[in-house]
């Protein structure tokens, strides 16, 4: 694990906001079983309460962040912790006696150089009618210094995911941009200024607007946002 990606994470932890919009996001989605791949320091799947799931698995696959996550306080009903990585079959098919409903995998997909392979595998563990929700960078258009520092292989579009979660097995149920605005200050960031590290002060500021940026992304289909949401099922 790199320096640079733990203190994101530490900057990201911060956002409580944006956390939440996510999750707001994330959550008519989430029943059951729900593993979460990738979870970080847990900043997103610690929110994870809703009286229709039964349980949240917490997963990282980097040795040094799994033993930060490990440190976390959550306050969830019922969860537990794996050390898992999507990419490996030995992980997967240690998995095969779960019944996993739900998988969701936030700022993640972007760091796997196989992806189509991660969400073949994503499929292979979830129960039939099982769901992945996915959370990406968008827009190839605005990756930058802070997408490359970070290990980001790629940012996405609507088209690009929706046709590598097809060629996984998915079909897909529907899709979402969010973050408008975000794009230009990522641009600005990344392509104009090619900032090497996120900075607290600019992302504290953002994640004051966050409300605002709700209310006026309310119930719109975005052309285009930072990030892409997409949800999946397995038939």
């Amino acid at each position: 694990m790199s320096s640079e990606l733990m203190i994101a994470l530490d900057v990201i932890n911060g956002s409580c906001r944006y956390n939440q919009w996510i999750y707001s996001l994330l959550k008519p989605h989430l029943s059951g079983i729900v593993l979460d791949i990738g979870s970080g320091l847990g900043n997103i799947a610690s929110l994870f309460v809703k009286p229709e799931i039964e349980e949240v698995i917490f997963s990282e696959c980097d040795a040094a962040l799994f033993a930060e996550l490990r440190k976390q306080p959550f306050s969830l009903k019922k969860f537990r912790m794996l050390s898992l990585d999507i990419t490996k079959l030995d992980d997967i098919e240690s998995l095969n006696s779960e019944r996993i409903n739900t998988t969701t995998c936030v700022n993640v997909l972007e760091h796997i150089e196989d992806d189509i392979g991660a969400l073949i595998n994503m499929k292979q563990i979830l129960v039939p009618g099982g769901t992945a929700v996915i959370l990406v960078p968008a827009l190839m258009g605005i990756y930058g210094s802070l997408d490359s520092i970070h290990g980001h292989f790629r940012r996405y579009t609507h088209k690009t995911l929706s046709d590598k979660m097809k060629s996984a097995g998915f079909t897909v149920k529907t899709w979402r941009y969010m973050n408008i605005l975000g794009v230009f200050s990522w641009f600005f960031a990344a392509r104009v200024l090619k900032q090497k590290k996120f900075s607290q002060k600019t992302c504290g500021f953002l994640d004051k607007m966050v409300p605002l940026f709700r209310r006026m992304e309310k119930d719109l289909q975005l052309p285009f946002g930072q990030s892409l949401l997409m949800v999946g099922e397995k038939l």
